[in-house]
């Protein structure tokens, strides 16, 4: 997901942690300062790509008197 920038989507946010793709390589890098850009993902010094690390998602129950929930009642309606 991207976030916007003054109306511009960002490919890289704050705190974000990219890794290499290279085995032999596998450096990491945090983002101190959010990019503008959203053409492509980061490249490492060695030349390969870098990509955010896998995380498992977090899988929640609605509540039953969510205002998500009761919108698509009314909807299906």
């Amino acid at each position: 997901m991207l976030a916007l920038y003054n109306g511009r989507a960002m490919s890289m946010i704050e705190g974000q942690v990219y890794r290499c793709q290279n085995r032999d390589c596998g450096c990491e890098v945090r983002v101190i300062k959010p990019s503008i850009e959203s053409n492509s993902n980061p490249r490492c010094s060695c030349g390969a790509e870098m990509k955010k690390p896998y995380k498992t998602p977090v899988l929640r129950t609605l509540d039953p008197d969510s205002e998500i929930l009761a919108h698509f009642k009314t909807n299906q309606q």
